[in-house]
């Protein structure tokens, strides 16, 4: 379809698709009339975490990547429901002990409604006083307590809503973090923002303090134990390096002896996870066994099954009195339930086959690692033996005890430098220090009712637009001259505009003065005026006189044509004979007040003038005459008899410029084809609004197969618009 086409379709539905963004921008004013100003408060405080890495705090070297991990924890922990239910209780108790200062005020109907009258409100001012001072969440399994939950939720301090009015963020690679909040109240906002921080620090430092403590505790007894091992294991070293061949010699045999009870250790270890990998390809191995028993086990279920079916349709078709086919069947049934049974055990839960799979894999890995720690002791052993007591047994002392001493700095190091990280955590909480607080705003923030307005109109806009566009593809009607050429490759001899003919008739239409104070209604039927011109022009560069108009459908407007030719071919004194022939809808007979002759009229030799007087009826157009029918359901073959009026056409070609005859539609009738003999030419009349369905295209190839005789196609019924499309 043309790009052309829509975009002319959309600009003639400019007004609907300006009145629905009119519509939608007025609907988007109405309901943005009420929004409520909204109040912005800030309050920021630093962390110190960025601060403590660049000081080189505990010699460790800037982790940037562990710093975000803290800020996300950080803000993380201020949008907790713990965290933002301490800020609840807070809020609730500063209006409730604080009426005139309330940020808001219920009704004693609002508080009815919720369970806690007036009187009732002491009580729910000690519970919401008692979860601020032990920092604990109300808790909805309480009957008590879920009423506390609605009355926050009716003051708006619940959790949910503030969490849709706070925000909280850190600023771009500083140590810095913003509390936001959005409310209609700016001394709210004020007081949410400050507030939270101080609910914050408090359960930062009640909670997350005492768990780094324990760490701490942990860590310590570990650092303890660790260096003192590493006293033992430098000593040892010390002692090699500065004593005599015997001390070395009694050494070696203290740090074989040693190896050696490494080595039974590590055989232990060895066969107990020798012994599990054993248990675990025994367990493997089994349950390859039952998947090949639950297998067979289906097949039986699955056979015994189709059995039964079987033996209980013969059963029933036999009229349910055979006996032996009744026990055959229970025991059938009872063999099927013991089936069931053995697969019910078969498929008890236990360990799965990758769960067992991942287990021997570590433990074979286990297996690898202790062959290779007892081979590394066995060889320093030897090494050690045989070494007693000579010169090289020093060197290779050292390097053993060495390499314990390394590997005891090593664990000593780890862990040390957690207990560091640890004790620098208990502190980060003092660390947090609030360096703006909130205040009051004096102004509220820009209201973002132009936007919504706009945005409503852009869609509203763009989705017309689209359903328009969507409603003129799924529109497979011909509408435009360009598309019914591309549809059926039909050559048009004109097309003609969609006329109003209420009040009026065509020869009114056509002698309408071009000075008519209705400009618009001057133009359309100038236009149409215009294309008949087109059409008789064509007609009279043809040289046929004999023209026949047909229509493959009903309603195509062949009847307001025909009248419409003849009436511009007598404006050009031309004399016109309209002969109807549509035997199945006689309009032009009527609306041209003809005589019904047609049918009877015969004649076997040439005309007479009283013969023509006979059939010829004058009409109110000068020069322009008309043959009616009486119309029935028959066609020309079946109703005119010899020497009907069309044998006689030749004759009326002397005292007529051009005979027009008028058919019915081809799809349903045949009368089309048994009047092409009679005529010098065809001319087939199509309306716009109409589908080229299956039957059109049968309809269009007999008239191409006329060849010379078929001149074209008129399309009616256009609209101005698609006119030059």
């Amino acid at each position: 379809m043309d790009l052309i086409y829509f975009i002319k379709a959309l600009y003639k539905k400019k007004w609907i698709i300006v009145g629905c963004v009119l519509l939608a921008m007025v609907t988007a004013f109405l309901f943005t009339r009420q929004e409520k100003k909204i109040y912005k408060s800030t309050a920021q405080f630093a962390t110190g975490f960025t601060m403590n890495d660049l000081v080189g705090l505990n010699d460790r070297a800037s982790d940037l990547y562990g710093s975000d991990l803290k800020f996300s924890n950080v803000i993380e922990t201020i949008n907790s429901p713990q965290v933002l239910n301490l800020l609840s209780c807070s809020l609730i108790l500063h209006d409730l002990n604080n009426p005139k200062e309330a940020f808001k005020h219920l009704t004693d109907k609002d508080l009815n409604r919720v369970g806690f009258p007036s009187p009732d409100l002491q009580k729910a001012k000690q519970i919401f006083s008692n979860k601020l001072k032990t920092m604990t969440m109300l808790s909805s399994f309480s009957p008590e307590e879920r009423k506390l939950l609605k009355l926050l939720e009716l003051y708006g301090y619940d959790a949910e809503t503030l969490s849709k009015q706070i925000s909280v963020y850190r600023l771009n690679r500083t140590d810095f973090v913003n509390i936001d909040c959005r409310t209609d109240n700016p001394l709210l906002s004020a007081y949410i923002v400050n507030s939270l921080f101080k609910e914050f620090t408090k359960f930062y430092a009640s909670f997350l303090s005492q768990r780094s403590e324990s760490n701490v505790q942990i860590l310590d007894t570990l650092r303890d134990k660790k260096s003192e091992i590493l006293d033992q294991k430098q000593a040892a070293l010390k002692s090699a390096m500065e004593g005599s061949d015997a001390d070395v010699a009694q050494s070696s045999v203290g740090l074989i002896a040693q190896y050696k009870s490494n080595i039974i250790a590590k055989r232990s270890d060895l066969n107990t996870a020798q012994l599990s990998l054993d248990a675990i390809n025994k367990q493997l191995s089994e349950i390859d066994n039952r998947q090949k028993t639950i297998n067979s086990n289906n097949n039986d279920i699955i056979q015994l099954t189709n059995q039964i079916n079987t033996l209980t349709s013969q059963y029933i078709n036999g009229g349910s009195s055979n006996k032996t086919l009744e026990l055959k069947i229970n025991a059938l049934k009872q063999e099927l339930q013991q089936k069931y049974n053995q697969a019910s055990v078969s498929t008890a839960q236990g360990p799965t086959r990758p769960e067992l799979e991942s287990k021997k894999t570590n433990l074979e890995i286990q297996i690898q690692s202790a062959k290779a720690d007892i081979e590394d002791l066995q060889k320093t052993i030897a090494a050690l033996t045989g070494s007693v007591k000579s010169s090289i047994g020093r060197d290779i002392m050292i390097k053993a005890l060495q390499k314990d001493v390394d590997r005891a700095t090593l664990d000593y190091n780890n862990i040390n430098d957690k207990y560091s990280m640890a004790s620098n955590d208990i502190s980060q909480s003092s660390n947090f220090k609030q360096i703006l607080f909130g205040q009051p705003s004096l102004t509220p923030e820009k209201s973002k009712r132009l936007i919504i307005i706009l945005l409503a109109g852009m869609s509203i806009g763009a989705l017309s637009i689209l359903v328009i566009v969507l409603l003129l593809y799924f529109d497979v009607s011909v509408k435009a001259p360009s598309t019914f050429q591309r549809q059926t490759g039909i050559n048009i001899l004109s097309s003609t505009n969609r006329i109003n003919l209420k009040g009026s008739d065509v020869t009114t239409v056509i002698a309408a003065s071009p000075n008519s104070n209705e400009k618009n209604t001057r133009n359309r039927r100038n236009t149409f005026r215009e294309h008949i011109r087109k059409l008789r022009q064509a007609l009279d560069n043809s040289k046929q006189q004999i023209i026949l108009f047909t229509s493959t459908e009903h309603g195509q407007g062949k009847t307001t044509l025909i009248q419409a030719l003849a009436f511009s071919m007598s404006l050009s004194r031309k004399r016109v004979l309209l002969i109807d022939t549509n035997f199945c809808n006689n309009d032009l007979t009527i609306q041209t007040k003809a005589k019904a002759t047609l049918e009877d009229f015969s004649v076997k030799g040439p005309l007479t003038e009283s013969d023509l007087l006979d059939v010829i009826t004058a009409t109110d157009i000068a020069g322009v005459d008309s043959v009616g029918c009486i119309g029935g359901d028959y066609t020309p073959q079946e109703i005119l008899k010899a020497g009907n009026l069309l044998e006689h056409l030749d004759e009326l070609k002397k005292r007529y410029d051009y005979i027009l005859l008028e058919s019915a539609p081809m799809n349903s009738y045949t009368d089309t084809r048994e009047l092409t003999e009679y005529v010098d030419a065809i001319v087939s009349v199509f309306s716009a609004e109409s589908i080229i369905k299956a039957s059109d295209n049968e309809a269009i190839d007999y008239l191409k197969s006329l060849e010379n005789k078929f001149k074209g196609a008129i399309l009616n019924k256009v609209e101005l618009d698609n006119l030059d499309i």
